[in-house]
């Protein structure tokens, strides 16, 4: 069983301050997760030694120094939150995948259709993935834990993929409804902050300095496709890390929508 765990970054409600939107998180086998919540434990040991409540390592509190961070240099600050991205990157493919998805503003229609595009991306991502294991003989199911933020809203969105299908096709191995928890409540949750975060700085100010330490654990399909994250975006040409491989990808021996719609629908 894997389980995705995913949080926001931005907010598209708020178009004025910002120029994009995230969703994305760690999808985690569940061999590794005690495992990477004892390394978790151990950057909260090297930085607040002797305190055994657990730290939330919110990235955006801990680069801009709040709460529990307001008293650390902005040097070890930026330590911490290199800690934090190791943590991913370390964790080799497959026991944790990152899966994400960001809309641009040129892309954005109202708060309703954003949050559903990028959803939508990164559940179909997922569920590729599960379907390319299950054909190399890995079998897994997954379950998603989301960030507790408009709860009835994602409830509701995966009810409706589930009954109506995605543009792609339909979603046979996300199962049971999504859960949702405060990241102070589960380390995993603070990958998933990390995560969106490191991409929510690349798109909006240009700054890769976290995304580089991470972007090997987005997910690839086998021929190479940057399919773990989706730029939802009219912009052209876009040379970001994901549009690029779609260059690439966009070769005479590429499949077509169908191929790609049956990848999607099969479930096992």
């Amino acid at each position: 069983m894997y389980i995705l765990y995913l949080d926001e970054s931005g907010d598209p409600g708020s178009w004025q301050d910002q120029k994009n939107f995230v969703i994305a998180g760690v999808a985690v086998h569940e061999s590794q997760i005690e495992n990477i919540g004892e390394k978790l434990r151990g950057i909260q040991e090297k930085y607040f030694r002797g305190i055994s409540v657990p730290i939330e390592f919110h990235a955006t509190d801990i680069r801009n120094g709040k709460k529990v961070f307001r008293d650390f240099h902005p040097t070890v600050r930026e330590e911490i939150l290199t800690d934090v991205c190791k943590v991913v990157a370390d964790n080799r493919f497959p026991g944790l995948i990152i899966f994400g998805a960001v809309l641009g503003i040129d892309a954005a229609q109202n708060p309703n259709q954003a949050r559903s595009d990028v959803f939508e991306e990164v559940c179909c991502s997922l569920n590729s993935f599960l379907v390319e294991q299950h054909k190399l003989q890995h079998t897994n199911k997954a379950l998603l834990i989301i960030d507790r933020y408009r709860e009835d809203y994602y409830k509701q969105l995966l009810s409706t993929f589930r009954q109506n299908g995605t543009k792609y096709g339909y979603l046979g191995n996300i199962v049971d409804i999504p859960y949702f928890a405060r990241c102070r409540e589960t380390p995993m949750l603070q990958l998933a902050d990390m995560s969106s975060y490191a991409l929510y700085r690349y798109y909006e100010k240009n700054d890769d300095k976290y995304l580089k330490l991470i972007s090997p654990r987005i997910y690839k399909t086998l021929d190479g496709k940057m399919f773990g994250l989706k730029h939802i975006t009219k912009k052209k040409p876009c040379n970001c890390i994901s549009c690029v491989t779609q260059k690439t990808f966009d070769k005479p021996n590429k499949p077509d929508n169908d191929d790609v719609s049956q990848l999607l629908d099969e479930e096992y």
